[in-house]
């Protein structure tokens, strides 16, 4: 009866328009240039920071013209360029100021400038704003050059006009100081305007003192460690120091190389910065090139760093995701305000790096920020303080590490990326999914990955129709697929002997299921023009399977079944042999890889003594390793990346791999309101993914479907409305192009129960996106207004709406009406709203 039904629908359907998979044309091969990117001034500055950090110095051309500033103490506040200490506008009694430095006593601050200056000129005196209000704090300024004393005013007080400075300076000068210092009441609101501080030259030109701002990010090493009991700050301006510089056609790569003449131990950071982007990527690499066992190396911390965050009265916001918990709060956003003196501490559970913590965050002071990536496959860590000296300290590592390394031994460090950013929060998120949309993300044919839109229903047949897990279910199932318009067909995991989970080691098709194995299925596939996707879980090794009892040497575990040793090379060379040869036998486009064991225990008690951390190390090493070589041998083939859904996921991860099932919370039904909010806090940093609709309705395939869409639909019902699932299936592909464009949140989080959920997409390049809009089940409220980004505002746009039931209306409206007031109205709890636009 089901199959009978199965067929007749599929008839009906064969002789229904055929749907099509997204066009790779309709995906963009790079990010528009556009106000989301950042200015030529923001990449060249953060460039900058990263080479002078990296060699611990300032770095001016030859023959350059630029003023060089140090500020070398500052009591308080953050040093102000074009502003106060405490952000305000630049003002000095009754007179605001554009140009200058905003600091605070007392303060000592260096300008280093070329042969040739004249003058210094300056307007100086107390700030005046909130704090001050015009009436307190009371300071001397003083300009020195060569230790000798030019100029100190009397003391000036809260509330008096500017005093204007015109210094004539010594032949030959190249360097002021300039100082302030408090009056006999003490520093209090001693909030100082060195304001149009300039040199003025010989020849009449000027070099503004606020020209160069100080980076939000210290210069000096963004990393450090421990060797033999001493901290790499101590040892590296000692270590033999050689530097190498590769250019490459989208990024520029240099190797700093420290080595140690006593012992051998090489540090080697290659370090990356992207032509388009204010951003830099690092990875450290350790190796002992001596003849004996190395000093014990420990506190491997690859990104440590400090930030200018001084005025303390500004908040310093840590913005974070849970990770995911297969629950309702998976990817929730977090926001930590850090005052001085507190500390934020996160890492993941069990050594899967997104197990409970997410290793992408954004730290924000002000208008300005950073966000941060981790690469690293295992149990990371990181650690915010924030000092009431004026400095926060960023560090993030390997959670533990302590170890000797042996002669010829070379282990590696987490991979940091940092995107620097100034302005709007929102759309520094926007740059950084570009940056990792088209510098990381798999590709194919020069363009970000046409993600799938599939047909998935191991969790709703494998365990109740053991027929479905054979030839003739698989190859029906197939058949509906691509009667769905599906591009993929996934089989999970109910092809192999023993079934899921107790037959995990067993990397063979049952026989009497699959007499012939999987090739009839990809066959049937490659005739449809559906891609084959089919689950592994290689590195989990249940007892009593193929594994355990031919080759209990590859597993932490033996015959008892555990871990598999993909930090040996010989287990690792045999498993990607077998893995090899099931991708070719099954003819896959896409192999899926599952990872349902937390490793951090079966690593840590393999270590020897003084080897901490290592087995770690080579494990996530051989992770990599594994997947690359998958991927050289078959190219064309793309992976999938899942470990009880979403807890593998990090920079290095996403860079040879998409997520397409985001949770487990997919594996039942009736987790619509959880998809929509996961869809919050990954799409701020993640372009590509998607999750799993169980039913056809507009309120639930609208929740699941994003860049790719996985459909568990029961179309084994001889009541299967197969006309709706093939309009969920259409309109999900339809939707899918605006997925590789920019995420804005149109309402704030964290949502309750009783609010409304509703996110745009936008294609810069097609001047075109969408908007989604849920009233969630407990939302009281019958209508929502949305205020739209990045349109222009004199444009006329098509304006599509379409309802819960697909039912379609459509206008003309400005750009500047949408982007003030769009009117989102649904009359009914647990609906949805899909509008597109596009300009005319």
């Amino acid at each position: 009866m089901r199959r009978l039904h199965l067929l007749v629908g599929l008839c009906l359907a064969i002789y229904c328009c055929q749907l099509q998979a997204i066009e790779t044309a309709e995906i963009p091969e790079d990010a528009p240039d556009d106000d989301v990117m950042a200015t030529p001034d923001e990449i060249q500055q953060f460039h900058q920071w990263a080479s002078e950090a990296f060699q611990k110095k300032q770095i001016t051309p030859a023959g350059s013209q630029k003023l060089e500033l140090e500020l070398r103490r500052q009591d308080h506040g953050e040093l102000g360029f074009g502003q106060s200490c405490i952000g305000t506008p630049l003002k000095i009694g009754s007179q605001q100021f554009k140009r200058g430095l905003g600091t605070h006593a007392n303060s000592e601050i260096v300008l280093r400038f070329p042969e040739g200056a004249r003058s210094f000129r300056a307007a100086v005196g107390v700030d005046n704003n909130y704090d001050t209000q015009g009436k307190r704090g009371s300071v001397v300024f003083i300009v020195q050059a060569n230790g000798k004393e030019l100029h100190r005013t009397p003391t000036l007080r809260g509330g008096q006009e500017p005093v204007p400075l015109d210094i004539a300076l010594p032949a030959g000068c190249t360097a002021l100081t300039l100082i302030v210092e408090t009056a006999n009441d003490g520093p209090a609101h001693d909030q100082a305007d060195w304001a149009d501080a300039r040199l003025v030259f010989e020849n009449g030109s000027e070099l503004w003192a606020d020209a160069n701002p100080l980076p939000f990010l210290e210069i000096a090493v963004p990393f450090s460690f421990v060797y033999n009991q001493v901290s790499s700050s101590v040892l590296l301006p000692e270590w033999k120091f050689e530097t190498a510089a590769i250019e490459q056609s989208r990024r520029n790569l240099r190797k700093y190389i420290w080595t140690d003449s006593k012992t051998g131990l090489r540090v080697t950071a290659e370090a990356a910065t992207f032509k388009h982007y204010p951003a830099v990527e690092w990875v450290l690499y350790f190796e002992n090139t001596g003849t004996q066992d190395t000093p014990v190396l420990e506190q491997i911390r690859a990104l440590d760093t400090s930030l200018r965050t001084g005025y303390e009265r500004q908040p310093l916001l840590l913005h974070r995701l849970t990770g995911d918990i297969c629950g309702e709060q998976s990817f929730m956003p977090l926001v930590d305000s850090l005052s001085p003196g507190q500390i934020v501490s996160f890492a993941p559970e069990g050594g899967r790096p997104s197990n409970g913590a997410f290793p992408f965050f954004n730290i924000q002071y002000g208008n300005k920020g950073i966000i941060a990536g981790i690469g690293w496959s295992g149990q990371w860590v990181t650690r915010l303080e924030r000092f009431s000296t004026g400095r926060s300290w960023l560090q993030a590592g390997m959670e533990q590490v302590r170890l000797r390394l042996h002669p010829g031994e070379r282990i590696r460090s987490p991979r940091i990326l940092l995107l620097g950013w100034q302005g709007d929060r929102l759309q520094a998120h926007n740059r950084f999914r570009r940056l990792l949309l088209f510098e990381y993300m798999p590709k194919q044919n020069g363009r970000p990955l046409r993600m799938p839109v599939a047909l998935q229903c191991f969790d709703r047949y494998s365990y109740v129709l053991p027929e479905w897990a054979t030839e003739e279910g698989q190859l029906l199932a197939v058949k509906a697929a691509s009667a769905l318009g599906c591009d993929t067909y996934w089989f999970d995991a109910a092809w192999f002997e023993g079934g899921f989970p107790n037959g995990v080691g067993n990397w063979f098709c049952k026989p009497k299921s699959f007499p012939r194995g999987l090739a009839p299925m990809a066959e049937a596939c490659q005739k449809a023009r559906l891609q084959h996707l089919v689950w592994f879980e290689p590195e989990r090794v249940a007892p009593r399977t193929q594994i355990a009892l031919e080759h209990p040497e590859f597993v932490i575990g033996g015959t008892n079944g555990g871990l598999f040793k993909l930090h040996e090379p010989a287990a690792r060379k045999w498993l990607a042999d077998l893995l090899s040869q099931r991708i070719t036998e099954f003819g896959l486009n896409v192999y899926r890889n599952d990872f349902n064991i937390d490793p951090l225990n079966y690593w840590r008690k393999a270590d020897p003594p003084e080897r901490e951390g290592m087995t770690e190390i080579r494990y996530v090493e051989g992770h990599y390793a594994l997947w690359d070589e998958l991927l050289a041998r078959h190219p064309g083939l793309w992976i999938d990346n899942c470990a009880s859904g979403g807890r593998r996921i990090d920079l290095e991860t996403i860079s040879r791999s998409v997520t397409l099932w985001r949770s487990d919370t997919g594996c039942t039904p009736g987790h619509e309101e959880w998809d929509q909010l996961q869809v919050m806090g990954f799409a701020l940093y993640i372009p590509l993914f998607s999750s799993c609709a169980w039913e056809p309705q507009s309120y639930i395939s609208r929740s699941a479907a994003a860049a790719g869409a996985i459909f568990q639909f029961d179309y084994l019902n001889k009541k299967f409305p197969w006309a709706e699932a093939r309009a969920a299936v259409s309109e999900a592909t339809e939707n899918q192009k605006y997925w590789y464009g920019d995420f804005y949140p149109l309402v704030s989080t964290p949502v309750f129960p009783e609010g409304w959920v509703a996110w745009q997409l936008h294609r810069p390049d097609l001047d075109a996106g969408m908007v989604l809009a849920f009233r969630r089940r407990n939302t009281p409220y019958s209508a929502f207004q949305a205020s739209l980004h990045a349109l222009k505002p004199e444009c006329s746009y098509r304006v599509e709406w379409i309802d819960e039931h697909r039912r379609r209306k459509t206008r003309t409206m400005k750009g500047k009406e949408l982007m003030s007031c769009l009117e989102l109205p649904l009359p009914k709890q647990g609906t949805s709203l899909l509008v597109r636009y596009r300009a005319k």
